[in-house]
């Protein structure tokens, strides 16, 4: 049975059964829930085609109604787990159906009895989907949720311990006013007490899940204070280094990442960390991380590794490690004239060149990464150790640069934009010294920057026939980006690139109009 049937046979079905609650139409509506989950249609969820939502506001009311069978309702909420992978099809289950208020509901329900199976699956379904997500307060049954997991994480530790924990994490991050209502009940400091003691606890996911709350509770308040302090803090990066390279499987990984993003944005302990004595050690062990084939996992390193570039002196450590990775204790300043697969720039170049097909962002986040190493060595002085890296990236980068095929649908083709975007950056950034921009100037032709010019102008949504007028989206927009970008590049290079002047030029005399149309761009013509 093909998606559009199966979607068909789930409306019908469910309509059969709120005509009639008998066991046959249950059964039938339940296999129809197995059938779409079978079928893997996560993607398709999030479209915004009208048989796809009728079927997510179907299986949304169905765990809204307490009335619906504990076993259907267990089906789907199995289902919707498997739906909120995708990230906008998490969106639209949390902003359109407000799956966070009905969740809540059915753990409020769920909580009179310890023992109903709807209780555990309910709460880690919240959890995914509020993962990076802030809640808003005023929702509904958002304070008995509060309540209820501040009950479970103090009692007798059990399966719920886990999962309410990570809910709890997940609802006080950057949420100032959650952060408030927790601060204000009575059974506050008791609650600080528990996750205290976690802090010690065998499981490493338990330990940043306590820290990560305590993080989000305490860390400008007395508490915070002790856990935090000069005394304690190098034992503190220990603790959350640890569990990021030897936790219990991504899940653990990503809060760990989290959390110390989170701490670096505070100042006092960013220059904590700058001071930590095992940093380079640390951070050797973390990009060994990258060596995994999960992209999820990859993902949450490459975010950690750019918030190190938020501090100048963690960026440097962070670009002598990747660039020069066997120079760690010694004192030479020669590099292997060829790179090995296990070196660290050679992992990035892995995962900046993914398919446009893959499910994370792991190409962006790696661009980004390469234009704050080049930007440090160019501010450092030290282009000299780069030029061996870059001969290594260019090819990649000229690939980002390919004009995409027509036929890729919107979604890949913004994909694509935002990596020709961040690959120009890099290029741009790289003709801020001489040595590294003759190395671009070696591979990167006229031709191809007019190309690509050309091509952004029909993707933009310019109708050179009969005016000037923008197509008001996000691609059109993103179009325009890689113009003003390319133009930038050229303007770098057009003393140094055969033809480049005379390309360059032309465009800016032909679109003199479109380009206003785009954006200032004075700044290029000078």
């Amino acid at each position: 049975m093909d998606a559009s049937a199966s979607m068909k046979s789930l409306l019908l079905a469910a309509s059969q059964y709120r005509a009639a609650r008998t066991q046959p139409n249950a059964a039938l509506l339940q296999r129809s829930v197995e059938v779409i989950s079978g079928l893997k249609l996560t993607r398709l969820f999030a479209s915004n085609q009208t048989l796809p939502s009728e079927c997510l506001r179907c299986l949304v009311e169905l765990v809204d109604d307490p009335n619906t069978s504990s076993q259907l309702t267990l089906t789907v909420v199995g289902l919707l787990s498997q739906l909120v992978s995708d990230n906008e099809t998490r969106e639209v289950l949390q902003n359109t159906y407000n799956l966070n208020s009905i969740l809540a509901n059915v753990v409020h329900r769920s909580s009179v009895n310890p023992i109903d199976p709807l209780l555990l699956p309910s709460i880690q379904l919240l959890q995914k989907l509020t993962y990076s997500v802030r809640v808003f307060h005023a929702n509904a049954n958002i304070d008995e949720l509060i309540s209820f997991l501040m009950y479970r994480i103090q009692s007798t530790e059990d399966e719920l311990t886990i999962p309410c924990l990570g809910l709890m994490a997940n609802l006080c991050r950057h949420n100032l006013s959650i952060q408030a209502h927790i601060k204000s009940m009575t059974n506050v400091k008791g609650f600080y007490r528990t996750l205290i003691s976690f802090l010690a606890h065998s499981s490493l996911t338990m330990v940043v899940f306590a820290l990560s709350i305590l993080s989000s509770l305490t860390l400008n308040e007395e508490v915070g204070e002790k856990l935090f302090h000069s005394r304690n803090i190098h034992q503190t990066f220990q603790l959350i280094f640890n569990i990021l390279v030897n936790g219990d499987g991504t899940l653990t990984r990503k809060y760990s990442v989290d959390l110390l993003m989170d701490l670096l944005k505070n100042p006092k302990i960013a220059d904590y960390l700058t001071k930590y004595e095992h940093f380079r050690s640390c951070l050797n062990q973390v990009l060994g991380l990258l060596h995994g084939r999960d992209p999820d996992s990859s993902a949450k390193v490459l975010e950690l590794l750019l918030a190190f570039c938020s501090v100048p002196e963690l960026r440097h450590v962070l670009c002598q490690a990747i660039l020069e990775p066997n120079m760690a204790g010694c004192g030479s300043t020669r590099l292997a004239s060829r790179s090995k697969p296990s070196e660290p720039s050679v992992l990035l170049v892995h995962w900046s060149n993914q398919p446009l097909e893959a499910s994370e962002n792991c190409s962006t986040l790696a661009l980004e990464l390469f234009r704050e190493i080049f930007e440090d060595v160019i501010d450092t002085g030290h282009c000299a150790m780069a030029e061996r890296f870059v001969d290594l990236l260019l090819p990649v980068l000229l690939d980002h640069l390919h004009v995409p095929d027509n036929s890729l649908e919107d979604l890949l083709l913004r994909k694509k934009c935002e990596r020709m975007m961040k690959a120009t950056d890099i290029l741009i950034t790289l003709c801020a010294d001489d040595i590294l921009k003759t190395h671009v100037t070696k591979v990167l032709t006229a031709n191809k920057c007019t190309y690509l010019i050309e091509h952004h102008f029909t993707c933009s949504g310019i109708d050179f026939g009969f005016g000037t007028k923008l197509i008001d989206s996000e691609l059109s927009k993103l179009a325009a980006e890689v113009i003003l970008k390319t133009l930038d590049l050229m303007s770098k290079l057009k003393q140094l690139v055969p033809s480049m002047e005379v390309s360059f030029y032309k465009v800016l005399q032909v679109r003199f109009v479109l380009l206003h149309c785009l954006s200032d761009f004075s700044y290029l013509c000078g």
